[in-house]
């Protein structure tokens, strides 16, 4: 083998090594969009990353704006973690 080929041999492996940590680490992002049952987590919905879902947010990803009220328990318009993870009278 030449300097060539071996230089091009390492540049493989290094393309398919960053491949394989980015497939890694979007498979890492997915699981954690999901909640242990398999429903979305209110990070699937949370899109500007405030730890908070706001109508607009819930709605966007088909959340029923009557849904989001019912859980909006506090009703200061966006949903908590431990808002979100109530399950709503709407969805028994």
């Amino acid at each position: 083998m030449n300097y060539s080929s071996t230089l091009q041999n390492k540049a493989a492996q290094s393309i398919a090594l960053v491949s394989m940590l980015l497939i890694g680490a979007t498979s890492i992002v997915q699981a954690d969009s999901m909640s242990k049952e398999g429903t979305p987590s209110l990070t699937a919905y949370d899109t500007n990353n405030d730890n908070a879902v706001s109508l607009q947010e819930a709605t966007s990803k088909q959340m029923p704006a009557q849904v989001f009220k019912a859980l909006d328990t506090n009703h200061d318009g966006k949903l908590s973690h431990d808002e979100f993870a109530k399950e709503s009278p709407q969805t028994k």
